[in-house]
């Protein structure tokens, strides 16, 4: 017998294991924008908000959604991009988040790594020789955090969602990664400006990439459908992979083991660690030598020319 809404009796187009919840189109979407629209009134997130955006479905979606929800939120969320000169993939990114941004009318800044720092993501891993995933988030998480000091944000939201975080803690269960583990990936980070670090906000933390791309299909949201050529070889795929057998046992087991780490995390109490300002770029970092990693990089970078 076909699932009917749970709300309003029509055909469901999707049922959530998770919430043993079937929805129609409409209250899929007013569901998934309530998700967010939640955690930002839980961290009483408001005013402006720099959106990271790759062009794939999740951060294309988180903008999406915001943009809706400054309708009716305190809230004005503004489209980042990073051109990392990943040939013709870099290159379909930008174009579809430039299109997309204007189409709803929402202000794009724009960061190309090779004009700003000489280098492209290619030819830092071809110099560094580390993993490729590695040194963009590296790359990545530096510039989106200077962007966003610089311009004046507060808050940078990422689209990270539930089946990021949940493999991430699967992947340091299995290492005995206990660092990772306690100090994990958490849908809000505070801000602490006297250091020059924004805050974090993660608002699609307990959605899953299947209600993102499902929500971007609903509303006509264009992505970048190839996937970045470096991302096939990352090991995180392989434990990403164990979670289908995993959610077949318990369909609740993602969100069940993020916030059972994230809760033993705060039981221990584990002390912050101490920001020092990196002494080559300013901006904040743990290295006891005060040399961030992103400095680190770009000076071997440089050496290897």
């Amino acid at each position: 017998m076909p699932r009917r809404c749970k709300y309003c009796g029509k055909p469901a187009i999707i049922h959530l294991r998770y919430a043993n919840l079937s929805l129609c189109e409409e209250h899929f979407k007013q569901y998934y924008e309530n998700r967010i629209r939640k955690i930002l009134e839980k961290h009483k997130v408001r005013g402006d908000i720099l959106v990271a955006v790759s062009g794939g479905k999740d951060s294309m979606s988180l903008l999406y959604a915001l943009k809706r929800l400054s309708l009716m939120m305190d809230i004005n969320p503004y489209a980042f991009h990073i051109n990392l000169g990943i040939g013709e993939y870099s290159e379909m990114s930008e174009s579809i988040v430039r299109s997309f941004s204007r189409d709803i009318r929402i202000t794009l800044i724009l960061y190309n790594i090779k004009e700003e720092l000489g280098f492209t993501i290619p030819e830092i891993v071809m110099s560094t020789k580390r993993p490729p995933c590695a040194v963009c988030g590296i790359i990545k998480r530096w510039i989106i955090n200077k962007v966003a000091y610089e311009s004046g944000f507060e808050y940078v939201a990422t689209g990270h969602n539930i089946d990021d975080a949940s493999t991430y803690f699967l992947k340091a269960l299995m290492t005995q990664d206990i660092y990772s583990i306690l100090r994990g990936q958490h849908e809000f980070l505070q801000p602490k400006m006297e250091v020059r670090l924004v805050g974090r906000i993660r608002p699609q933390f307990y959605l899953s990439e299947r209600e993102n791309m499902l929500y971007a299909q609903l509303n006509n949201i264009p992505v970048v459908e190839r996937p970045c050529p470096y991302s096939a070889s990352a090991p995180i795929h392989r434990y990403k992979a164990a979670w289908d057998t995993l959610l077949d046992i318990n369909p609740i087991s993602q969100i069940n083991l993020t916030r059972t780490l994230l809760r033993l995390g705060r039981m221990i109490n584990i002390k912050e660690p101490e920001l020092r300002a990196c002494k080559i770029c300013g901006y904040p970092t743990e290295s006891r030598d005060s040399i961030c990693a992103f400095c680190r990089l770009l000076r071997k970078t440089t050496t290897n020319r």
